[in-house]
């Protein structure tokens, strides 16, 4: 349930707070301490990208087109690379 409030707020404040257009490294850096909070991290960011490709009914389409294209343009593909980093490092694991 908190994952799902940091994704939401941090849709909501994507264009209002430049720290939270930074959460991808953050996450990635929560994912380093251990194997826990690589799983918790990994939930967030999952979490993160639904909450972004969600269409709000309520609220403006333009609004959340641009929220949208813009996480697009500048998360997913680090997202892309914290996802086949993390991958590695399981796969690593169990080797």
């Amino acid at each position: 349930m908190v994952i799902m409030l940091l994704a939401k707020v941090t849709k909501m404040s994507w264009f209002d707070s430049t720290e939270l257009q930074d959460i991808v490294p953050q996450l990635q850096k929560l994912g380093n301490m251990s194997q826990a909070h690589s799983l918790v991290s990994m939930y967030a960011i999952n979490d993160l990208v639904l909450e972004m490709s969600y269409v709000a009914k309520m609220k403006n389409l333009t609004i959340n087109r641009r929220t949208s294209i813009n996480f697009r343009d500048n998360a997913l593909f680090d997202i892309f690379k914290v996802a086949q980093q993390e991958t590695n490092n399981q796969f690593n694991q169990l080797s």
